[in-house]
């Protein structure tokens, strides 16, 4: 019944799901909780059916500033070690809205008696919109505008490569893979897909019998902008309750010609496990430099749909 719930819930997502809109690459804060949005790899490592959602609202206060939000449903095939998925994401900023879909598919080879190496892959499609009905430009006759070029759809493809156990996981990914075969030729409204490079590494450390801590490090790379740089800190009381600290900057290590002030935040992240079942999370993000020193709000809800014959292959904080 697993595989058959999970196709039902994923045709009701699909079918309900409002017009949401997607940058190409997600960034948020709560990438613990919701790895599957960037790395096709993690699909299935629930092992359950495993719903999560989330929704970010980038810089309050700013008119036009990017909103974003994403869903997706995960579930392993025990007797194949397959994990399947799908993952809907979208983002509006000012008038450009983005939509993506994707298909993932994830194999998961037992290496020891509790660690795993995942192979995963999704594949899908984005949609880019300028909507610039009801805009009055500043300039006049804007070379960007009413050109008929303001709805693109192409094909996308991304790969990861995962390892986990139950205390310690180190991934990689790659976003935007077909970037080199992409023909688009309206380059004076989209941004042009970019090959991005993801890699994310953590532990867990168990301080005693009530407190676990959870170090992790993330850094994202299209080797065109400046990189990103994430560390975090969590603490976790009682398997209930956690409390994370995290800083995140921007640096052009192999770029030194990138000028700019350095992008800066310190992020404060909360996490609460109403149930076994159910996951809560929190973030807010309070930037220090950069171009932009506005505030962003992060929420995010997890579901897992537990089997009575369950055996999670890793903890269900993780």
């Amino acid at each position: 019944m697993k595989i058959e719930k999970f196709i039902m819930l994923c045709v009701l997502l699909f079918l309900t799901m409002p017009r949401v809109l997607s940058q190409q690459i997600p960034q948020f804060s709560q990438y613990l909780f919701n790895p599957i949005y960037i790395n096709p790899a993690y699909t299935g490592y629930k092992e359950d059916l495993f719903v999560q959602s989330y929704y970010r609202k980038q810089w309050v206060g700013l008119e036009g500033s990017p909103e974003s939000f994403g869903v997706s449903g995960d579930v392993m095939l025990d007797r194949q070690n397959l994990g399947i998925g799908m993952v809907m994401m979208g983002d509006k900023l000012g008038l450009q809205t983005t939509q993506s879909v994707y298909a993932n598919v994830a194999y998961h080879l037992q290496l020891g008696m509790d660690s795993y190496l995942s192979f995963g892959t999704g594949i899908g499609f984005v949609n880019y919109r300028m909507k610039s009905e009801g805009y009055s430009p500043t300039v006049i006759d804007d070379p960007t505008l009413g050109l008929g070029l303001d709805n693109v759809i192409y094909p996308d493809f991304r790969l990861g490569l995962l390892y986990y156990s139950n205390y310690l996981f180190a991934g990689i990914s790659v976003d935007q893979a077909l970037e080199n075969i992409l023909n688009i030729n309206n380059v004076n409204l989209v941004i042009a897909p970019r090959r991005s490079y993801s890699f994310g590494f953590g532990g867990f450390i168990d301080a005693s019998d009530r407190i676990l801590i959870k170090p992790t490090l993330f850094i994202m790379n299209d080797f065109f902008a400046k990189r990103r740089l994430d560390l975090n800190l969590f603490f976790m009381y009682d398997e209930i309750i956690g409390l994370g600290l995290g800083h995140r900057r921007s640096f052009n290590y192999f770029q030194k010609d990138l000028d700019g002030p350095k992008n800066i935040a310190f992020i404060l992240t909360a996490e609460l496990h109403i149930t076994e079942q159910l996951r809560l999370g929190y973030s807010y993000d309070h930037p220090t430099g950069g171009f932009l020193n506005a505030e962003s709000h992060e929420l995010s809800l997890g579901v897992l749909f537990v089997s009575p014959r369950s055996r999670l292959r890793s903890p269900r904080y993780f």
